[in-house]
C-alpha cells in the first residue's frame, strides 16, 4: 500500500511538473498573450488606427499623431517648437519631411528603410497578436522588468527576424521587447517599454505608454481612433511642403 501511494504521489510530482513545463512553453505564452490583447478575431477585425499623443527627446515635449491603414500606408506626424514634420510609407513610396532635424524638403526614404517599414503596415505589426507571422518561438526563461516577473520568449517572423519578448507572468502582456538591428552599418540593440495597457471598445488591448532608453522619453497615447475613415490624400506628401 505503502509503495501504491509513492506511485501515485510520483505520478503526480510528474503531472505537475510536465504541466509547469507546458505553461511556460513559447507556444501557450504567445497564445495567452493574444487572448490577453483581445483575440486573434477582435483583431482581424482592425483595418486602422490613429493614436494622439506626445513623445520626450532630451527632455523636451513633442506632438506625436499616427495613422496606419492596413497594407495601404502609414504616416507619422509631429509638432515641436512651432515647426511641423512627417513620415509618410506606402507599399511602394516613402517620404520624410523633418524641418527640426535639418530635412526641410520632402526627401524619399532610402530603399533598405522603405522595406523594413512597408512590410510592416498593419496594426497587428509589433503588437504580437498575429501567430501566422510567427516562424519560430523558443522560451528561454524567466527574467524581471522593472519589478515584473516574466517569462522570456525568443521569436523569429517569416522575414528572419529576430526579438526577445517579455511576458507579465500575471497578465501575458508583452512588458519590454528587445532586438537587434543594424544603425550606420553597424548593429546595435534596440528596446521598448510597455506600460499602462487599455482595453478599448473594440475589444482590444493597446499600451498607452512606451518608453525608448535610446535617447527617447515616454511615448505616451493619449486617444485612439479605429476603424475611421483615412483620406488617401493622408499618405501624400502635402502640397504646401517645400518639394
Amino acid at each position: 500500500m505503502k509503495a501504491i501511494k509513492l506511485s501515485v504521489a510520483a505520478a503526480m510530482m510528474l503531472i505537475a511538473g510536465t504541466t509547469a513545463v507546458k505553461a511556460q512553453s513559447a507556444d501557450e505564452i504567445i497564445q495567452k498573450h493574444i487572448e490577453a490583447m483581445g483575440g486573434t478575431e477582435n483583431w482581424n477585425k482592425i483595418t486602422s488606427m490613429k493614436k494622439v499623443g506626445s513623445m520626450s527627446i532630451q527632455g523636451m515635449e513633442i506632438g506625436y499623431n499616427q495613422t496606419v491603414v492596413n497594407g495601404k500606408g502609414m504616416r507619422v506626424d509631429v509638432s515641436a517648437m512651432g515647426t511641423n514634420g512627417y513620415v509618410i510609407v506606402t507599399p511602394k513610396e516613402g517620404w520624410m519631411y523633418m524641418p527640426m532635424q535639418g530635412v526641410d524638403k520632402v526627401t524619399p526614404l532610402p530603399p533598405e528603410q522603405l522595406k523594413g517599414a512597408a512590410e510592416k503596415l498593419n496594426v497587428r505589426s509589433g503588437m504580437l497578436v498575429d501567430k501566422s507571422a510567427i516562424s519560430k518561438s523558443e522560451y528561454v526563461g524567466k527574467d524581471t522588468i522593472n519589478n515584473v516577473p516574466c517569462f522570456k520568449v525568443k521569436v523569429t517572423d517569416n522575414d528572419g527576424n529576430t526579438q526577445t519578448d517579455f511576458f507579465d507572468v500575471a497578465t501575458y502582456y508583452i512588458v519590454r521587447t528587445e532586438m537587434i538591428t543594424k544603425v550606420q552599418d553597424a548593429e546595435q540593440e534596440v528596446s521598448m517599454t510597455f506600460a499602462d495597457f487599455k482595453k478599448q471598445p473594440e475589444g482590444i488591448v493597446i499600451p498607452m505608454t512606451m518608453t525608448s532608453p535610446m535617447g527617447v522619453g515616454d511615448i505616451v497615447v493619449k486617444s485612439v481612433e479605429i476603424n475611421k475613415p483615412v483620406s488617401d490624400d493622408a499618405f501624400k506628401p502635402g502640397p504646401t511642403d517645400k518639394k
